[in-house]
């Protein structure tokens, strides 16, 4: 069975497709620029260099329709007919406490979604629009949502509850959900697979580091803590949100600008974090502006690397002691300075970098852990899209 996998964002379109009788990803790519005339498709073939196209897309279902065009392309692609495509995957941000696992995606599914939208306001409503896009362009084969929420099922009371009345987790569902599951999942059992430990007995630290950022703690198999809450707000300084922050700091702020929630969540979500920092344009720019000595970004950066110490201190403390640390996504793939900046002076907890390796390591995959250090570090290549093809299948045997 061929299965494909669409991850629909804000900002753009991820997908994989994947063949499940030698488990091997035949192809892989991503939209961005969607609504503009200059909307681009990196598409890869295998192992092939990428191809890229340029072309006006209106809409997601444009892009899709797109993707699907790709993949059967004589010359770059990877199917004859998009008939051989035998199931389509998607990630979707917030499940809530009802899907634990994935779902066969139905009416009901689909509304779920559309109103779990007001947990995750910046990515649900565009989840839904793919999932809508495709089913209307491959009929009649199985569409499964998987959850981002669905890894943190195994998270204690103590970990997921919120300090306020109980009525408001009892009544309104307000409590710590977690995302990025897929993703922490794949990094840590890959990380496990390489050290020779077994994702069933190891302590892992995964710090999944992209345009939104977070930490999980998983022991045996099972996550314990993670770093994004009710919604994917919370937690680490990301690339354009603030992260945690004192609430009466938002009230303040809400008074003294007259804002309205919609701005006051436009300023939180978009216009804040390392960005909303350093008053740059994206994250390669901050870095190297801080190399340069603009203290603005040098700012923006500490104050982003000293978020990920504390919840990996935390984090290594409440697992007892870690096997594994992991790092995934662009932020910690691309940039070995991070990585060094958040392993710097960690000995003590037996965490120890090769500064070599670990220079030498750009989106690719490694140990990057000296041979002496008690705890084994790793990068790992972003790749949720792969856990939810191979959990798609799972599901549908």
């Amino acid at each position: 069975m061929n299965i494909l996998v669409f991850d629909c964002e804000a900002y753009g379109i991820e997908y994989i497709l994947w063949r499940a009788s030698d488990d091997m990803v035949l192809a892989r790519g991503t939209v961005t620029g969607v609504g503009t005339r200059s909307a681009m498709l990196k598409h890869q073939l295998g192992a092939q260099s990428l191809h890229q196209l340029v072309a006006e897309k209106a809409t997601c279902r444009h892009a899709i329709r797109w993707v699907i065009s790709t993949l059967t392309d004589p010359k770059v692609g990877a199917l004859g007919d998009q008939s051989e495509i035998g199931a389509v995957g998607y990630r979707v941000a917030h499940g809530a406490s009802k899907y634990t696992k994935p779902v066969l995606i139905t009416s009901e599914v689909m509304d779920d979604i559309a109103d779990f939208a007001e947990f995750a306001p910046t990515h649900n409503p565009y989840n839904l629009d793919g999932i809508r896009a495709a089913r209307a362009l491959l009929p009649g084969i199985p569409h499964v949502a998987v959850f981002d929420t669905s890894y943190y099922q195994t998270l204690e009371p103590k970990a997921y509850l919120y300090g306020l009345p109980y009525k408001y987790y009892s009544q309104h569902g307000v409590r710590k959900y977690g995302f990025h599951g897929p993703s922490h999942r794949y990094a840590a059992e890959r990380a496990c697979f390489l050290s020779g430990i077994p994702f069933s007995e190891a302590r892992v630290v995964s710090m999944h580091l992209g345009r939104g950022s977070s930490v999980t703690a998983t022991r045996a198999g099972k996550c314990v803590e993670t770093s994004m809450g009710f919604s994917p707000l919370e937690g680490l300084v990301m690339e354009t949100r603030c992260g945690d922050i004192d609430p009466e700091a938002v009230i303040h702020i809400m008074a003294k600008e007259e804002l309205t929630l919609r701005t006051l969540s436009d300023v939180l979500h978009r216009r804040s974090g390392v960005l909303g920092l350093s008053g740059l344009g994206d994250f390669g720019e901050v870095v190297n502006e801080a190399k340069g000595g603009n203290e603005r970004a040098k700012n923006a950066l500490d104050l982003f690397v000293h978020s990920i110490r504390k919840y990996l201190g935390a984090y290594i403390l409440e697992l007892g002691g870690a096997d594994i640390i992991v790092f995934t996504a662009f932020m910690a793939e691309g940039y070995p300075v991070v990585r060094q900046m958040v392993c710097e002076d960690l000995e003590f907890l037996g965490v120890k970098l090769d500064e070599e390796v670990n220079a030498s390591v750009e989106y690719a995959e490694g140990e990057i852990s000296a041979r002496d250090s008690k705890v084994k570090v790793y990068t790992i290549p972003h790749n949720e899209e792969l856990i939810i093809a191979q959990r798609v299948y799972q599901h549908l045997s």
